[in-house]
């Protein structure tokens, strides 16, 4: 390779080229107010011109850029994968519209740190900054003889119900808030305005593939396993009817979401679509303080599952249970009304034709700086979620919850800040119309 030039991609760019096409983008205005993505980019930028973008990795980056010091653990604090989630939104941005013709291009692979440098070879199609990451990317497991393929269920139907909405909302034209109900238009405001965006921060549960093998794995595997022994290696088996014999091992997980909130994505995608305002997806694990402020933002998911859900909440009449040995995961009404219980709780059914009983607390609040919208869809399960949005976001439910919302303040006007508690009958994890229960105007 001739010196001064370097090999990505399999296009080769000289430094200088690199060099010059980096100091663009730290100046351009989607970098130059912040620093911390300015030297994440120069930072890896510089190692691999260098020649050692093999050292390149989380705690490296978290150590240096983002001076998290000796004792930064990537497991504890995931402000790499955040930043980088950022970054490569930013990059795809930038090259959508000041770097749309520049001839080479710096990128940031998903699930790399090293950055590639390429020429470009035909027109650019940027990334949508609300579609996923990876929403091409498969996840193989191994169970049992066979072999699955396991597509990140909340990607692929976000990306579904994006691609359906905003089929929609092109074919009809410019739309508006016109295009909803007047009911929608009320209870969920500014949400709806032309031009807007909105955040839907999904939910990331702590999770376990379990997989059966029929013979020992090494005491060292990747990913990670732990085999599972006893009266928990008996009920795995016997609730995933393994085959009998070999071994079930247990592999952490903390990158999922949960399909109830994924189907709830679908719902508000096409709502905000016909409105002809945007949304765009992100994981609680890259939430930030920074977000909330920035952003009108729709938090799914349980606290449990959403370690964004109590620090929201904590000021609220309506909050959610902190989930222990002796309390199960339930809605906590700190000031019950007449009538009115003090907590609601799944309730399960071992009736034949009868479903379990399970609650979602939805709040609709202002922002925490004011200016922004904040809306937490909170069910005790990932189904309860999927109902309430769908409450949240169909005609014929929406009038009924504008009219209990005036029967509650008839001179009201302006935004409505409220807390709601939904009922629904799940059957076979399946929920079905759901009800409301409880409401607050905050």
């Amino acid at each position: 390779m001739p010196q001064g030039t370097v090999n990505s991609e399999n296009s080769s760019v000289s430094v200088e080229e690199v060099r010059a096409e980096l100091d663009a983008i730290l100046h351009s205005p989607g970098f130059e107010r912040s620093e911390k993505l300015q030297r994440f980019l120069r930072y890896v930028c510089e190692l691999t011109l260098q020649g050692e973008s093999s050292k390149l990795n989380e705690y490296l980056i978290g150590s240096e850029v983002f001076q998290r010091g000796a004792d930064y653990s990537p497991t504890e604090d995931s402000v790499v994968r955040r930043q980088a989630h950022t970054l490569r939104q930013k990059l795809h941005e930038y090259y959508a519209s000041n770097g749309r013709q520049h001839t080479v291009r710096i990128e940031l692979p998903v699930g790399r740190y090293v950055p590639v440098f390429r020429r470009r070879q035909e027109e650019f199609l940027p990334i949508p900054a609300n579609a996923p990451d990876a929403v091409s990317k498969k996840r193989w497991i191994q169970l049992g003889s066979k072999t699955f393929a396991v597509v990140l269920g909340s990607i692929i139907l976000f990306a579904g119900g994006w691609a359906l909405g905003r089929k929609t909302a092109l074919s009809s034209g410019d739309r508006s808030t016109s295009a909803v109900s007047r009911a929608a238009q009320e209870i969920w405001g500014n949400w709806l305005a032309t031009g807007n965006e909105a955040v839907i921060c999904l939910s990331n549960p702590l999770t376990a593939v379990i997989q059966h093998f029929p013979r020992p794995l090494p005491m060292v595997s990747v990913p990670i396993r732990g085999r599972a022994s006893g009266d928990l290696e008996k009920l795995l088996k016997e609730f995933f009817k393994f085959p009998a014999g070999g071994n079930v091992y247990v592999s952490p997980a903390m990158a999922k979401s949960n399909t109830g909130e994924a189907i709830a994505a679908v719902h508000l995608t096409r709502l905000f679509s016909r409105a002809g305002g945007a949304v765009r997806v992100t994981q609680s694990r890259f939430l930030g303080w920074e977000d909330l402020r920035r952003d009108n933002l729709i938090v799914l998911g349980h606290s449990d599952a959403n370690q964004w859900a109590d620090r929201l909440l904590n000021k609220y009449p309506l909050q959610l249970a902190k989930t222990s040995e002796n309390t199960p995961r339930s809605i906590v009404n700190t000031r019950p009304a007449p009538g009115e219980p003090s907590s609601y709780h799944i309730t399960y059914s071992d009736k034949e034709g009868e479903g379990d009983q399970e609650y979602a607390l939805v709040s609709m609040l202002p922002g925490v700086q004011g200016s922004q919208r904040l809306l937490l869809i909170s069910g005790l399960n990932t189904q309860a979620t999927q109902i309430a949005t769908e409450y949240l976001t169909t005609e014929s439910t929406l009038e009924q919850l504008l009219a209990k919302l005036r029967e509650a303040d008839p001179a009201h006007r302006g935004l409505w800040h409220f807390q709601a508690v939904l009922k629904t009958e799940v059957h076979d994890k399946v929920p079905m119309k759901a009800s409301l229960v409880a409401l607050r105007l905050l």
